[in-house]
């Protein structure tokens, strides 16, 4: 009798006594493109909302070239919660990032370097011609001074002779500074092509998504798939 009783309370109760309540977590992450979440170890989802039952709930949470985060939330009945989080980016993105800056300054290096030796040459070659120049007008000075009697010309000549002279230590001063930079550039040239000649642009490789790839249940609109793939345990 007891029992029959009981039975008829349950079904007088009806369902709706033991319905659970459910509340809304807003999924305020950052970066919010490519983020996935599993839920309690089960559920992976995308969706920026998601409604779960009332109490406590695990969230292993990852997006491209960021870290597996793993969290619990607890969700309140009949409200919306916000969970407010930034994923840092993981180690290997990190170090890609580095290695990628390294290649691309080495890149940068190679398309540079060049351009002294460069520089080197122009400047060489601009010395030589005033170098010529200055020396040619100085003989010519030379050969009318010996062959000059008039006392005006003679006076006026010593001085061009003075001014020739020293523009053609000043030419030939400038060939030695064109000449050293030639020989830098070109040292410089065969430096940065040592250094950077087995330099290869580095490859990312998201480990991370390995580690949050998992037996996993995806929702769908049919009810949702088995998604199966290498199981990683996601506590840390």
């Amino acid at each position: 009798m007891r029992s029959l009783l009981a039975v008829l309370v349950v079904i007088t109760m009806g369902p709706t006594t033991f319905a659970q309540k459910t509340g809304t977590l807003r999924m305020m992450v950052d970066p919010a493109a490519g983020l996935e979440f599993v839920v309690d170890h089960k559920y992976r989802m995308q969706q920026r909302e998601v409604k779960l039952g009332e109490g406590l709930h695990h969230f292993s949470l990852w997006a491209p070239e960021r870290r597996v985060v793993d969290t619990s939330v607890f969700v309140i009945a009949d409200r919306t919660s916000d969970l407010v989080m930034r994923l840092p980016f993981s180690e290997e993105y990190q170090q890609y990032r580095k290695d990628l800056g390294l290649y691309e300054d080495g890149r940068l290096m190679r398309q540079l370097s060049p351009l002294v030796l460069v520089g080197g040459l122009v400047w060489t070659g601009l010395s030589i011609g005033s170098y010529g120049k200055a020396k040619d007008q100085l003989e010519d000075d030379r050969t009318a001074y010996n062959e000059s009697v008039d006392p005006a010309s003679i006076n006026r000549l010593k001085i061009d002779i003075d001014q020739h002279n020293s523009d053609m230590r000043n030419a030939r001063n400038s060939l030695y500074a064109g000449t050293a930079l030639s020989v830098v550039g070109a040292g410089v040239i065969a430096y940065v092509w040592h250094k950077t000649k087995q330099h290869r642009k580095p490859s990312f490789e998201d480990k991370e998504k390995v580690i949050f790839e998992g037996l996993t249940w995806m929702p769908g609109q049919l009810g949702g798939t088995w998604c199966a793939g290498v199981t990683i345990p996601l506590q840390r």
